[in-house]
């Protein structure tokens, strides 16, 4: 295996982790990771819409359209005419979110805390802007196949 393709299984296998140990933790709470980062996004961009936000989670509509569903059965989030468009909904976090965002946050930021002790944070900033850099150029290069592919 290449050193490339070794940084990408330990990208996907370092992704898995995050996921199993966030969710483990938000499991008191009846949460996901996925719903814990779609509440906290809205909590710092209000107002956003669903598609929106589903491309800010990395999540299918279909997937956001069910999670934010189960955040609104659970007064976390609340849906309102979007003050741009006639159409989209506007998608905002309640009180009762923001509390159960407070609470969550010490547990979710164990994951945080383990990073730190693991890399530094010198090593870290310079991998979060090198894996973005990275991100970035594939993503380029599949929107270029995409075009391509629709011609």
């Amino acid at each position: 295996m290449d050193e490339a393709s070794s940084l990408i299984d330990a990208v996907f296998r370092f992704e898995r982790a995050v996921s199993r140990i966030g969710n483990v933790r938000l499991r008191p709470w009846n949460m996901t990771l996925s719903s814990y980062t779609a509440l906290r996004i809205l909590a710092n961009q209000p107002h956003l819409t669903l598609a929106q936000l589903s491309r800010r989670c990395y999540a299918r509509p279909q997937t956001m359209t069910r999670m934010i569903t189960q955040l609104e059965k659970r007064g976390f989030v609340v849906r309102g005419a979007h003050p741009e468009s006639e159409r989209a909904h506007s998608l905002e976090v309640t009180k009762a979110g923001l509390a159960a965002l407070a609470e969550m946050g010490s547990a979710v930021l164990k994951i945080s805390d383990t990073l730190n002790s693991v890399l530094g944070r010198d090593d870290i900033a310079a991998a979060d802007r090198q894996l973005r850099q990275a991100a970035q150029v594939v993503e380029g290069e599949s929107r270029d196949e995409e075009r391509t592919d629709r011609q």
